[in-house]
Formats: structure tokens, C-alpha cells, sequence
């Protein structure tokens, strides 16, 4: 495993704090409450989609229509 710096790792704290704090992760009523399980994956996901997206509006707006769509 790699060892990181100081830094890094407060980088790191500050990242996942911040992906917590948007989740509204302190609030008692999420139903993944105090943790901080999943929030780097919900964010990789997201990016992925993103680009997804971005892909279907490009061929949406050429007026390709696509079966079911």
C-alpha cells in the first residue's frame, strides 16, 4: 500500500468531508446517516452518467432516433 503524506491525507479528509456535508449526511433522517460509506463511489458514478448523458443528448439532438427511446 502506498504511503501518502501528511497533506494528501488531509486533502483526502477534506474531500470526503465535503462529499458528506452535500449529502446531508449529518442529518438523522439519511438513510446512510454518520457514515461515509459509498460517497466516493456515488461520485464516480455520477461522473460516468454525466458523460453518458452527454453522449445520448449529442445523438438526441441530430434527431437520431433510437427503438423505444
Amino acid at each position: 500500500m502506498k504511503e501518502i503524506s501528511i497533506e494528501e491525507n488531509a486533502a483526502r479528509n477534506q474531500y470526503m468531508e465535503t462529499l458528506y456535508r452535500l449529502d446531508n449526511r449529518d442529518d438523522p433522517s439519511h438513510p446512510h446517516a454518520n457514515t461515509f460509506t459509498g460517497l466516493h463511489q456515488e461520485v464516480l458514478t455520477y461522473e460516468r452518467l454525466k458523460k453518458e448523458l452527454e453522449i445520448y443528448d449529442k445523438w438526441k439532438n441530430r434527431y437520431w432516433r433510437i427503438a423505444n427511446d
